[in-house]
């Protein structure tokens, strides 16, 4: 394990460290050689592990290396390159002075519906963008959207995406996080937009609700796959002007989801004061909405309360 100071791959030289998973740890760090801040995930392989193991670690760089030098866009992060340090690969990125959305409800709580459907507008037009070229993000949560000082949105970490022509996934291996998993993909399905546009909007329904539609962060996750797979979302109590909006992208019919172009446009709507009228949405029955709060924009230091 690296610690602060340490020079990676002879040029990145870590200054602190941002975060950590199961596997691996990004670090802020500066790149010597050309003198700028960059963010370096590092990708972890325990010494127990088998080469097969590093394999897959190798295998993952490399996918979310050539999947995000095919994207770019304002609002997904850039990988600059992907390289190695002590036999394993490195990924050097844009580094953005930001809290993810998961850092931000753990210290703030809930947002206000106004604030979050900004977030995930700008969320959404980073997938367009990814399901035009072909690309399929397949892990959209609060954990990899960050906000930045200044209220730029970042969608990150594309390492489980899925780009067209690549093999299916086969069908043990469950890709993404059970609290936000479209009910086709819970059931055993291939990822598609539409999968993306239902994790989205169940990321967007924890941000208001403070839990996501299968339940809380401490639910068995077992229990949460099922449930997706069920399809069935609460209503939501506090979403207020984002009701109709995220009830559609909540849909457990995938066709019957909007597109992530069209989940932009309703988003923004919504935020605007001209949210889309559904029959089929049953707004009116929705109890107990909360009265709306004043807003400001959204920064990684804004609190909103209920």
């Amino acid at each position: 394990m690296n610690d602060v100071g340490d020079l990676l791959a002879g040029r990145y030289r870590l200054q602190r460290c941002i975060g950590c998973g199961a596997m691996g740890v990004v670090w802020q760090a500066i790149d010597e050689r050309l003198g700028r801040q960059v963010a370096i995930k590092q990708l972890l392989v325990s010494p127990d592990d088998d080469a097969t193991s590093a394999e897959r670690a190798w295998f993952r760089a490399a996918r979310e290396g050539q999947i995000t030098a095919r994207l770019r866009h304002p609002n997904a992060v850039v990988v600059y390159d992907v390289d190695v340090h002590g036999d394993l690969p490195i990924l050097v990125m844009e580094y953005v002075r930001a809290r993810s959305v998961a850092s931000i409800l753990a210290e703030n709580g809930p947002q206000d519906p106004t604030e979050a459907g900004g977030i995930g507008a700008r969320v959404a037009d980073a997938l367009a963008a990814a399901h035009t070229i072909g690309i399929v993000h397949r892990d959209v949560k609060p954990a990899n959207i960050l906000v930045g000082d200044d209220g730029v949105v970042k969608l990150v970490d594309f390492g489980v995406s899925h780009l067209s022509g690549d093999r299916p996934t086969p069908s043990t291996e469950l890709i993404g996080t059970p609290a936000y998993l479209a009910p086709e993909v819970a059931g055993g399905r291939e990822p598609a937009p539409a999968s993306d546009v239902f994790s989205l909007g169940a990321t967007l329904y924890s941000a208001v609700e403070g839990v996501s539609p299968f339940g809380a962060r401490t639910d068995n996750p077992i229990t949460m796959v099922r449930r997706a797979a069920v399809g069935h979302v609460p209503p939501p109590r506090y979403a207020g002007v984002l009701t109709a909006a995220l009830m559609r992208m909540l849909r457990a019919a995938p066709d019957e989801r909007p597109s992530a172009a069209e989940t932009a446009d309703l988003l923004r709507a919504a935020t605007a004061g001209h949210p889309a009228r559904d029959p089929s949405d049953v707004v009116a029955r929705i109890p107990h909405q909360r009265k709306q709060e004043p807003t400001t924009p959204l920064s990684a230091t804004t609190p909103i309360r209920r």
